[in-house]
């Protein structure tokens, strides 16, 4: 799976769309570590998924959203406010994942991803289909500028 930095022609939604991709490629590795009972591969997997999915939210919320605010005026009840809330949720269900991997609770992560899985495909898709096309024509030729920030986050 090509991560977003790896492909340097990708609009914003495709760019945020690839990381979506990304980190689903990456829960992928957690479950089938998972499955295997090898708790070194369980954890490797694991610390690599929260990284990559926090990181997504972080480049969301830091970098994306506040441009897009300040491009649109909308903040406060606008799209981004809702894409947060869930964002908070995620990173509650993510909290509660990293405790079950500490105690190597591997059924306790995999029921709590699942969990996980049907909040990001719900988020992904209103995402991908509504906020990311509202933000690449808001954002449009700031984008190149934005992309580097976002990567060196």
């Amino acid at each position: 799976m090509p991560s977003p930095e790896s492909s340097p022609e990708a609009s914003l939604s495709e760019y945020f769309t690839l990381d979506h991709r990304n980190c689903d490629s990456q829960w992928a590795n957690v479950e089938a570590a998972a499955g295997s009972g090898d708790a070194e591969r369980v954890r490797t997997a694991w610390q690599s998924f929260d990284q990559a999915q926090r990181r997504h939210l972080a480049r969301e919320e830091e970098l994306m959203f506040p441009a897009f605010e300040a491009a649109t005026g909308m903040s406060g009840g606008g799209p981004t406010f809702v894409m947060r809330s869930e964002h908070e949720q995620m990173r509650g269900l993510l909290d509660q994942m990293a405790a079950a991997a500490a105690e190597g609770n591997h059924d306790e992560l995999i029921d709590q991803g699942d969990t996980l899985l049907m909040l990001i495909q719900q988020h992904n898709q209103k995402e991908e289909s509504i906020l990311y096309p509202m933000a690449e024509r808001a954002l449009g030729g700031e984008w190149a500028a934005l992309r580097r920030r976002i990567e060196e986050l």
